[in-house]
């Protein structure tokens, strides 16, 4: 399962592919998927009205063109669905960073 970075409506997502969840006036909610230029690469952005074909286009696009991750915005936290993966607040953390926490933690509670 996947897990995802959260960041707010308009905020800038950096070097990252970005899916934008909505609920449109007909009640759908749908998603966007776009990402800046880098490098050779163009910045695109397409729309779906499946949020799991959203997903699986950005996490393509992440792998083709070499950005570091896929982030989310939501124009409402209720439309995450769990189905789609887990959904973090802030700064996402790989293995080593999340490793390099927590020995810090250990080592300022023995000290």
């Amino acid at each position: 399962m996947s897990a995802y970075r959260k960041i707010g409506v308009g905020k800038d997502a950096g070097d990252a592919v970005t899916v934008g969840i909505e609920e449109n006036a007909e009640g759908q909610v749908v998603a966007a998927v776009w990402w800046p230029s880098r490098g050779d690469v163009d910045a695109d952005e397409a729309d779906y009205d499946n949020v799991d074909e959203a997903l699986a286009a950005a996490e393509a696009a992440k792998a083709l063109h070499g950005f570091p991750e896929v982030v989310v915005t939501l124009q409402r936290d209720e439309l995450w669905q769990p189905r789609w993966g887990t959904l973090n607040d802030g700064v996402a953390l790989d293995d080593a960073e999340s490793f390099e926490l927590a020995r810090a933690m250990e080592a300022s509670r023995d000290a």
